[in-house]
């Protein structure tokens, strides 16, 4: 029988999912307040107490409307409410399933109102803008020179006129949460899941030229015949691949290019 983290994040999403469903658009709403409620649970070190596998659950229940009964929508609290009920393997891991419920709502209801794609586009050339901009992008990433919120008014001050308000609270999440890439990581995260809601994978390309509309939909077509899923190609041009095409698709690497057969071919002389 399975117990811990992964039980409680099964069984809290099962009873979370309809509630997005009726929801709808308001889902959109919802996701906000349950990453801004992870950011206070984070802030005001609550996971320990929220977690606490000495308390009964009922108590930690208590606790946690005590604290955000009224600051939130009540299926927030109610929430919050099964997730302190389970066991978690540690106190970290409520705050994380927090930011994937949060992050779930805005895109399910984006996806109710037909903006999903919208927010996937606005937030790939977030992406794009940071990755091509150093100096941007070194602002923005964690440092133990500037304060969190400092990094966040930045981004709104870049961003938040060009993007859509479920999109800069995704901004916002992507630039606050620190994880092992930043906020170009989280940005990808995030861009992949609502990929993943409108059944679409999205696939790295790098050539050493730039493909041909011909090319891009032959590509495009074998891919989808592969995978059986909707493509989405983000191509992009590095001359030192020689030749061929390097294509990465979530963490899978396909290396068709020259600079990796050689790379091949030295690993096995070397072996």
């Amino acid at each position: 029988m399975r117990t811990g983290t992964g039980a409680t994040r099964e069984t809290v999403s099962q009873a979370w999912s309809p509630v997005l469903a009726a929801a709808g658009v308001e889902g959109q709403e919802l996701g906000r307040q349950v990453l801004a409620l992870a950011h206070q649970v984070a802030a005001h070190s609550l996971a320990s107490p929220l977690t606490d596998p000495g308390r009964e659950p009922e108590d930690k229940v208590a606790l946690a409307r005590r604290l955000f009964e009224g600051a939130v929508d009540g299926r927030v609290v109610d929430l919050l409410s099964a997730m302190v009920r389970g066991r978690w393997s540690k106190p970290v891991d409520l705050i994380s399933a927090l930011h994937d419920l949060g992050i779930e709502a805005i895109l399910a209801g984006a996806h109710a109102d037909g903006t999903v794609g919208e927010i996937e586009q606005q937030l790939f050339e977030v992406h794009e803008r940071i990755a091509n901009d150093r100096e941007l992008r070194e602002a923005l990433a964690p440092s133990r020179r500037t304060r969190t919120e400092a990094r966040v008014r930045l981004a709104e001050a870049v961003f938040a006129a060009h993007i859509s308000a479920p999109a800069m609270s995704l901004l916002r999440w992507c630039v606050r949460h620190r994880s092992e890439g930043g906020p170009l990581r989280n940005l990808r995260r995030v861009v992949e899941l609502a990929a993943e809601m409108r059944q679409r994978i999205i696939a790295d390309v790098v050539t050493a030229i730039p493909m041909t509309t011909a090319q891009e939909k032959r590509l495009r077509t074998i891919l989808e015949l592969r995978l059986g899923n909707r493509i989405d190609l983000n191509c992009e041009v590095d001359p030192e691949v020689i030749g061929g095409a390097r294509i990465m698709i979530r963490n899978h690497v396909l290396d068709h290019t020259v600079r990796g057969a050689v790379a091949e071919l030295r690993t096995r002389l070397a072996g």
